[in-house]
């Protein structure tokens, strides 16, 4: 019997589950990126800067849908992106972290992924690049099919 142990969790354990928490594995879920603040929030705008629409396979494996990102401030600004909580979890962006060129400079390239893991529909969800030090941000809704 486990009653006598020291760390009784008020109530019967699962065999195999004695110290769960200790050595427990999470498969899947979010990935957060970790250099991205704590406390950053990604709510998009009611109106997207742009709309971005691509078509994905539904039994192949993940896509990247490249796009250039120009920015709206005089100076260089850092950035942190991520869709937007509601987004399809089929969605994420690469990089989430880095530096936009000044306005009329070089875009920043990033890639939208898709990884439908089998499942078919429309996806949806909204990009948003928060640009912190400017106060301001550049959202995108996007749409992918995925057949």
């Amino acid at each position: 019997s486990q009653a006598g142990q020291s760390l009784d969790r008020g109530g019967p354990q699962l065999p195999g589950l004695e110290n769960l928490g200790a050595d427990a594995v999470v498969a899947g879920g979010i990935t957060v990126d970790p250099n991205i603040p704590a406390d950053m929030e990604f709510i998009p705008s009611s109106v997207p800067d742009g709309e971005i629409g691509f078509s994905v396979a539904s039994t192949g494996t993940a896509v990247e849908h490249e796009i250039a990102v120009k920015s709206p401030c005089m100076t260089f600004e850092d950035y942190y992106a991520a869709f937007a909580p509601g987004s399809h979890p089929s969605l994420s962006v690469k990089p989430s972290t880095g530096r936009l060129d000044r306005r009329n400079g070089e875009p920043t390239y990033m890639q939208i992924v898709c990884d439908p893991n089998g499942q078919g529909g429309t996806f949806t969800g909204d990009l948003v690049i928060n640009l912190p030090d400017d106060n301001s941000k550049i959202c995108y809704k996007v749409t992918v099919n995925s057949m």
